[in-house]
């Protein structure tokens, strides 16, 4: 996968969402929640779902016993983000934001920490810009009321990442050129956060641009002749995320339709 493929990708179905929310009738937050979330999944998960093959490719599992006590340190990893998100709310969603900032600001090829870290607000900034009361009811729903105390900081945060990192970008440069790639996809995050919900925004980001990425930097690690069993296990635990997530769906609601009749 060539460098400006996952851009130009980003780009083509950012535009094509844009055009379609002016042309067509806006989705029911159930129907979005629905389309993304296959779109996610099938899409989104396996980025993740590799995490099993390059963790086989740095020794620590070697055997099929090795593979499950694996998968159960990341299962436990998962429950304990998820209890703690129960007991701090709040600060597990600050966690969250800077973490993700960081995982998320090497996306746009940067060239230095400070780069990383303006691209990562930018893009988890800008919706909170345009949609402040959108984004507010998104985490209130995550994480309390205490929440919605967050969109002004993030809103305060966005200009400053898209000055910073614009002006890192076209600075005179006698011996780089220049990075329209780059300049051309926060263009695309800017119009596109304006223009699309936070959900639908955010969906095309990690599917069209951060997933294509992630795979193309984690393939050229991966040995011709061990695609296939790459593949394989991208695969496998990508289902078994799905039965898992599809199984806790079905508690939760099962778990809410008890309290909600006593």
């Amino acid at each position: 996968m060539s460098r400006i493929s996952a851009p130009l990708t980003f780009l083509i179905v950012g535009l094509a969402a844009a055009i379609g929310h002016f042309v067509f009738p806006p989705l029911s937050i159930t129907a979005q929640i629905v389309v993304l979330g296959a779109a996610v999944a099938v899409l989104g998960l396996p980025h993740g779902a590799i995490d099993a093959y390059i963790a086989e490719r740095n020794g620590l599992w070697r055997s099929m016993g090795g593979l499950a006590v694996f998968a159960g340190v990341y299962a436990l990893i998962a429950l304990t983000v998820i209890g703690a998100w129960i007991i701090l709310p709040v600060l597990s969603l600050i966690a969250f934001l800077v973490i993700s900032a960081w995982l998320f600001g090497a996306d746009a090829n940067a060239r230095s920490t400070l780069e990383r870290w303006l691209f990562g607000g930018l893009l988890l900034s800008l919706p909170s810009l345009f949609h402040p009361a959108s984004v507010a009811d998104l985490f209130a729903s995550l994480s309390g009321a205490s929440a919605r105390g967050l969109v002004p900081v993030l809103r305060s945060i966005a200009p400053v990442a898209l000055i910073g990192i614009f002006a890192l970008l076209i600075r005179p440069n006698s011996v780089a050129s220049p990075r329209w790639t780059d300049i051309a996809t926060i263009s695309g995050l800017v119009l596109f956060a304006w223009a699309l919900s936070p959900l639908v925004y955010f969906a095309i980001y990690f599917c069209a641009l951060h997933s294509p990425i992630h795979f193309r930097r984690v393939l050229h690690l991966v040995p011709t002749s061990e695609r296939s069993n790459a593949f394989v296990q991208t695969l496998g635990f990508t289902a078994a995320t799905l039965l898992f997530a599809g199984a806790t769906i079905v508690f939760l609601s099962d778990t809410l339709s008890l309290q909600q009749s006593s």
